[in-house]
C-alpha cells in the first residue's frame, strides 16, 4: 500500500514537472495569449512548439533581454512584418497611442521632423509634406492643429491644385495625419480594417473628421481650409510604410486624386497598441486594410504614374489639369 501510494505521488510530481516545465513569466505569457487570440495570423502558427522555443530563448538569457529575444521570436512566428515588440528602454519612444483598437503603427522613434511642413514656392501649385509621428493622445491633437496649419499654408497660393508627399512618411499614428487633412478626402467610407475573423471597422469621413468606426478620433476644433483644391497629387515611394499607406489607401478610387513616385514599402496592415506590465509595448497586427471598394490592399500601393521624379510629374499633371478647366 506504502509503495502504491509513493508511486501515485511520484506520478503526480512528474505530470507537474510536465505541465510547468519552465517558470512563468507574466509578461511573455500574455503576448503569447495576445498573438495567438489576437494576431492576424494568429491562427497559424504551432503553439506549443512557439511557446518552448520562447521560453528556451528566456532562460538562456535571464533578464529584459532575453524576454525580448523570446517576444521577438513569438512575433516572427507569426510570419509578417508589421507586428513589433518595444522594450522598456525604448518603448516611451515608440509608436505608442494607448489604445488596443485597430490602427496605423510601426517602429516609428520620436519624431525628429515637424510632423507636416507647406512649401509654398511651388508657383499656383501647393505642397504639403506629411511625416512620420508617434505620441500619445494629448500630443495628438496639437499635431493634428499642426497638419491643418500647414495644409492652410500650403493651399494658399494652391489654386491649380496641392501635392500632398508622403515618400518619407514611416508610420506611426494615422490619426493627426488624416484628422488634419480630413476634409480632401470623400464623404464617407474611405478604407476598412478587417480582423482575422472578418469583424470590419470602417474609416469614414463625416463632417470634415476621420471616424474610426463611430468614434471620431479627430473631434477637435480645427480651422476650416483656406480653399478645396479641385485635384491632389499624392507621392509615394519605398519609405512610405503603415500610416503613410494608410492615408494614401484613403484617397484610392477618389476621382481627384492621382499617385506618383514607387511601390510603397507594403506594410500595409493595422496594429493594436498594447502597454506591458514591464513597461514594454506590443504592436501587434491584428487586422488587415481593405479599400473603399471592399477590396484588400495586398503589399505595397501602387503609383498610377511610376517615376523617379515624382514632384515634376506631379507637378505637370496638376497643371494640365488647371488648363484644362
Amino acid at each position: 500500500m506504502t509503495l502504491r501510494l509513493r508511486f501515485a505521488a511520484l506520478a503526480c510530481a512528474l505530470l507537474v514537472f510536465t505541465a510547468s516545465a519552465h517558470a512563468a513569466d507574466a509578461v511573455l505569457d500574455k503576448v503569447i495569449a495576445l498573438a495567438r487570440t489576437q494576431a492576424l495570423n494568429g491562427d497559424q502558427p504551432d503553439w506549443p512548439a512557439v511557446e518552448r522555443e520562447a521560453y528556451a530563448r528566456l532562460a538562456a538569457t535571464p533578464g529584459e533581454d532575453g524576454r525580448t529575444a523570446a517576444i521577438r521570436f513569438v512575433l516572427a512566428s507569426l510570419k509578417e512584418r508589421h507586428s513589433v515588440y518595444f522594450p522598456p528602454r525604448t518603448a516611451a519612444a515608440s509608436a505608442n497611442t494607448g489604445t488596443t483598437r485597430p490602427q496605423a503603427s510601426s517602429a516609428v522613434p520620436a519624431t525628429p521632423l515637424p510632423i507636416a511642413l507647406a512649401h509654398t514656392d511651388e508657383g499656383a501649385i501647393g505642397r504639403l509634406t506629411i511625416n512620420s509621428w508617434s505620441g500619445d493622445q494629448q500630443a495628438a491633437v496639437g499635431a493634428t492643429h499642426l497638419v491643418r496649419n500647414a495644409l492652410n499654408e500650403a493651399l494658399s497660393a494652391g489654386r491649380c491644385g496641392l501635392i500632398i508627399d508622403v515618400a518619407s512618411n514611416m508610420g506611426g499614428s494615422m490619426w493627426p495625419m488624416m484628422g488634419g487633412i480630413a476634409p480632401l478626402y470623400d464623404e464617407g467610407i474611405l478604407e476598412y480594417f478587417e480582423r482575422r475573423d472578418g469583424t470590419r471597422t470602417p474609416i469614414r469621413r463625416r463632417n470634415d473628421q476621420v471616424l474610426n468606426g463611430d468614434v471620431a478620433r479627430s473631434a477637435i476644433d480645427l480651422p476650416p481650409l483656406e480653399r478645396q483644391p479641385p485635384h491632389i497629387a499624392v507621392i509615394l515611394g519605398p519609405k512610405t510604410m503603415s500610416s503613410g499607406e494608410i492615408l494614401a489607401i484613403g484617397f484610392k478610387g477618389q476621382r481627384n486624386v492621382r499617385f506618383f513616385g514607387r511601390p510603397t514599402g507594403g506594410y500595409t496592415t493595422s496594429n493594436s497598441s498594447i502597454p506591458l506590465e514591464n513597461g514594454g509595448m506590443l504592436a501587434l497586427t491584428t487586422a488587415r486594410i481593405l479599400d473603399r471598394s471592399g477590396a484588400v490592399q495586398h503589399g505595397p500601393v501602387l503609383p498610377d504614374e511610376v517615376t523617379d521624379q515624382p514632384l515634376d510629374a506631379a507637378r505637370a499633371w496638376l497643371q494640365a489639369q488647371c488648363a484644362g478647366r
